[in-house]
Parts: C-alpha cells; structure tokens; sequence
C-alpha cells in the first residue's frame, strides 16, 4: 500500500511539474510564485516518496510489553 501511495505521488508531482513548468521555455509566458513553490515543494515530496519505493520493507517490531 505505501509503495503505491509513493509512485502515486511521484508521478502525480511530475504531472503537476510538467503542466507548470512546460510553459517556462515558451517566450512571452511568465511563471508565477504559486508555480516556483509547487515545484520547490515537489522536491521533498519525490525524494521521501523515491525513498520508500527504493528501501525495503520495513520490520514493524511492537512491543507486547
């Protein structure tokens, strides 16, 4: 469940990256605070999402205490 919640995310970000970001090398277009932050956001994202699809399974260990 969690490695699909992470390419989810991956590639949902990207998506969302492409479409803003696409326009940067058209000239006369302008790209918007909201734009720099979605994708310096975005950079966190795809790592910690990369990060759980790269790692293993984890070992849930409870203590029964």
């Amino acid at each position: 469940m969690r490695k699909g919640t992470s390419a989810v995310l991956i590639l949902g970000f990207l998506f969302v990256d492409f479409l803003f970001f696409h326009d940067m090398l058209k000239p006369g277009e302008q790209t918007t605070l909201p734009q720099y932050l979605t994708g310096l956001l975005s950079i966190p994202v795809l790592l910690l999402a990369a990060q759980e699809l790269i790692r293993g399974p984890r070992s849930t260990s409870r203590g029964t205490h």
